[in-house]
């Protein structure tokens, strides 16, 4: 019989994973001899922190563009910004096999992580080094759920209403699959009609987002004057 486990993300273990991994590829790139801080010599600072929030955006997009193309209708995408969890997330409004969240959690990290990387250390061209590891750091976690979800041999993939939850549906005792950076927080029957999560809203940006969105464009622009 399918159960049902609601999944919650530990944020701070999957933070310091992203930090570790921004860490490393900096490291990479000094190895590499590809030398990232002209970067900050040529553009100003405040377009430099713009175009990593436009890529974060992009991160997202393509989350959702690995939903359409394997299935999912536009109006079941849906899109939001928590930056108060650090997050800026992707939601699908039904349950999806395991082909189809597969295919969206590795969309970002393919096309604007690991193939940028390249072309940035292939073409010398800095400012796409740094847009490329900063993805890569927001991708760590979805590597992670890549990584747990393709272990289990026969899984459907849904939301909660929470950012940070997510839900497995899968006739295997997902309770004995432990991980460092989420935890199974309930179980529940299996029943198809409770995982369809309705939303009026195609993009829902908290007001806490507003204010660390404010902050950190003035950030930008204090630190472009000095």
């Amino acid at each position: 019989m399918k159960k049902a486990y609601v999944y919650k993300m530990n944020l701070v273990p999957a933070n310091l994973l992203g930090l570790v991994v921004f860490i490393l590829l900096l490291v990479l790139t000094n190895v590499l001899k590809v030398n990232i801080l002209p970067v900050f010599d040529k553009i100003p600072f405040i377009w430099i922190l713009v175009l990593l929030m436009l890529y974060m955006i992009l991160h997202e997009i393509l989350h959702g563009i690995g939903y359409r193309i394997t299935g999912t209708k536009t109006n079941k995408i849906k899109y939001g910004i928590e930056l108060e969890k650090g997050i800026l997330y992707t939601l699908v409004l039904e349950e999806v096999p395991k082909k189809n969240i597969l295919v969206s959690l590795q969309m970002p990290f393919v096309m604007i992580g690991i193939i940028t990387l390249l072309l940035g250390y292939i073409l010398n061209i800095p400012l796409l080094v740094l847009l490329s590891i900063f993805n890569l750091m927001g991708a760590s976690m979805d590597l992670v759920m890549f990584i747990y979800i393709s272990r289990i041999k026969d899984v459907h993939y849904a939301e909660t209403k929470a950012s940070d939850e997510f839900i497995l549906i899968s006739k295997e005792d997902l309770t004995k699959r432990k991980s460092l950076f989420f935890k199974i927080i309930e179980v529940n029957n299996y029943k198809k009609e409770d995982y369809i999560v309705k939303s009026d809203k195609k993009i829902t940006i908290s007001k806490a987002s507003i204010i660390f969105t404010i902050i950190y464009l003035i950030f930008g622009i204090i630190i472009t004057l000095i």
